[in-house]
C-alpha cells in the first residue's frame, strides 16, 4: 500500500480496539515476516523485488503489506522485512453515529451511565469523555482481524509459498531453498537475534541439537533407514519432552539428558547394522561417478568418526583414572590426561561435522538429501541393467531362431536343373515313361514333396 495514511489508520483502529477490549499487554498493530534471500538476488532491482514480494502476499491472503530490503555488514545475510496487516481494508468507510449520549471511560471503553465517568465531586474524570447524540463516535476503515494469521497453518503455508516463489526466480539449482521438515529425522536449530539476552542458552541448545543431527548423518551413511531414525526421534526425543512438560512444566535444561539417551540409542542401532560389501555399479553418467566418490568419502568419514569416538572414550577413562584419590599427587599424569581428553574431544567434533561439509561441497542440502538421491540413482541403474539383460536374452533368442531358420532353408534348397535332369534320366530307365511327360510329373512331385536326396 503506497498511501502512508493507510498504516496510520490501521494503527489507530488497532489501538482503539485494544483499549476497548481491556486486554493486558501491548497492542499488535501489524505483524512481520523476515524472509531470507539467496545472494544472487543482489543483481535484481531492489524496488521491483520488494513490490513482487508484497504483491505476492496480498494476492495470496488479501491483506496489504510493505517490505524493506536489508543486508548485514559482512554481506552474508540478504533478507526482506515484510510488514503485513491482519485486517482487510473496507471498500467504503463505516461511520457510526450515537443514537443517544454515549459515555467513555479513561480506557476508551463504552460505559452505560454518566455516573461511571464522574469523580467524587461530580466532575468528569480526566481521560473520560461524552459523545453527544447524533455525533460520529467511531469510523471504521478495516474489517475485524483475520484469525488465520495467529495459527501454525499460516506460518507453514507462508513458508512454503515464499520458498516456491524464490525458487522460481533462482537460476542455479544449488541455490534453491527448501523448507525444514519437522517430520524428518533432523532437529531444527534456533536463530540468535541481535542483542538477545538468552544468546548463551540458545547457543548451548543449538550445540546439543547439532550433535543429534551429526549422529543422524552418520546413521544415514551407515545405511539405517530414514523411517527408523524418525521413529527413534519420536520415541526418544519428542514423546519424553511432551511427558516432561506435562509432569514438571517447561524445563529446557532437561533437553541435554533426553538427547544423550537418543544419541546413544541411535549409535547402538548403527553398530547392529551388518557390514555389507557395497558392489559399486558401473555407470557411464558423470553425475553418478561423482556421487560414488561422495559415497566413498562418507563411508571413510564414518570410520574416522568411529575411531575418534573410541579415542574419546579411552581418554575419558584415562582422565577418570587420573582423577582418583590414589593418583591425586601424580601431577604429570593428570596434565597428560587433560591434554589427551581435550585433543580427542576436538578431533571428534571435527570428525562429526565433516559429513555435512562433504555433501554440501557436492551441492546437496544435507546427508539425508544425498542418500535419497544416491539410492534413487542406484535403483535407476538396476532397472536399466534389468532392461538390458532382457534385451540381450531377446536378441539371443532371435539369433537362435534365425540360425534354425537358416538350417531349415539349407534343407529346403531347390535343386539345380542339371541335378533334376540327371535324376530323371535314371528314373526313366526304371519307369519307361515319355521323357517330357515324366520330367513334368517328377519335377512337380519333387517340388511338392522335397524328396531330393
Amino acid at each position: 500500500m503506497d498511501n502512508p495514511k493507510f498504516w496510520d489508520f490501521l494503527a489507530k483502529q488497532n489501538q482503539e480496539d485494544f483499549r476497548s477490549s481491556g486486554t493486558a499487554g501491548s497492542c499488535i498493530e501489524a505483524r512481520e515476516l523476515i524472509i531470507s534471500l539467496p545472494e544472487e538476488f543482489q543483481k535484481y532491482d531492489r524496488e521491483q523485488l520488494l513490490k513482487l514480494f508484497a504483491m505476492k502476499f496480498k494476492l495470496e491472503y488479501g491483506t496489504d503489506a510493505i517490505a524493506a530490503l536489508h543486508h548485514n555488514k559482512a554481506m552474508t545475510n540478504y533478507h526482506i522485512h515484510l510488514i503485513f496487516s491482519e485486517r482487510k481494508l473496507m471498500e467504503h468507510a463505516e461511520f457510526k453515529k450515537a443514537s443517544r449520549n454515549m459515555f467513555f471511560n479513561e480506557h476508551g471503553k463504552h460505559v452505560r451511565t454518566k455516573k461511571e465517568i464522574l469523580d467524587e465531586h461530580g466532575e468528569i474524570r480526566k481521560g473520560c469523555y461524552i459523545v453527544a447524540k447524533g455525533d460520529t463516535y467511531d469510523i471504521r476503515n478495516f474489517q475485524s482481524k483475520e484469525t488465520i494469521f495467529k495459527s501454525k497453518v499460516f506460518t507453514a503455508g507462508v513458508k512454503e509459498m515464499y520458498t516456491d516463489f524464490i525458487n522460481e526466480l533462482v537460476k542455479e539449482d544449488q541455490n534453491k531453498l527448501t523448507v525444514f521438515r519437522h517430520d524428518g529425522p533432523y532437529l531444527a536449530t534456533k536463530k540468535i537475534g541481535k542483542y538477545n539476552p538468552k544468546e548463551a542458552e540458545i547457543k548451548e541448545d543449538n550445540a546439543k541439537r547439532q550433535e543429534w543431527n551429526h549422529a543422524v548423518d552418520e546413521a544415514l551413511t551407515a545405511g539405517l533407514p530414514e523411517k527408523k531414525i524418525c521413529q527413534v526421534k519420536k520415541d526418544c526425543i519428542q514423546n519424553p519432552i511432551h511427558e516432561s512438560i506435562k509432569k514438571t512444566g517447561f524445563h529446557p535444561d532437561l533437553l541435554s539428558a533426553i538427547l544423550q539417551v537418543a544419541i546413544r540409542t541411535l549409535l547402538d542401532l548403527i553398530r547392529t547394522i551388518p557390514k555389507k560389501v557395497h558392489k559399486e555399479p558401473v555407470f557411464n553418467a558423470e553425475v553418478f561417478r561423482r556421487m560414488q566418490g561422495v559415497r566413498k568419502d562418507l563411508l571413510h568419514q564414518n570410520q574416522m568418526i568411529a575411531a575418534a569416538r573410541r579415542r574419546c572414550e579411552r581418554a575419558q577413562v584415562f582422565s577418570a583414572e587420573a582423577s582418583k584419590p590414589a593418583n591425586i599427587f601424580k601431577r604429570n599424569m593428570k596434565t597428560k590426561a587433560a591434554k589427551e581428553l581435550s585433543a580427542s574431544l576436538l578431533e571428534y567434533e571435527k570428525a562429526i561435522a565433516e559429513p555435512d561439509k562433504i555433501v554440501k561441497r557436492a551441492g546437496y542440502k544435507n546427508v539425508a538429501a544425498f542418500t535419497r538421491a544416491y539410492e534413487k540413482s542406484c535403483k535407476l541403474l538396476e532397472s536399466i541393467r534389468h532392461k538390458e539383460g532382457d534385451k540381450r536374452s531377446a536378441l539371443a533368442k532371435l539369433e537362435q531362431y534365425e540360425t534354425a531358420a537358416k538350417m531349415q532353408n539349407q534343407k529346403k534348397t531347390v535343386p539345380s536343373r542339371q541335378e533334376i535332369r540327371r535324376y530323371c534320366k535314371i528314373q526313366r530307365k526304371n519307369y519307361r515313361d515319355e521323357p517330357s511327360v515324366f520330367t513334368c510329373k517328377y519335377v512337380t512331385y519333387f517340388l511338392n514333396q522335397e524328396l531330393l536326396p
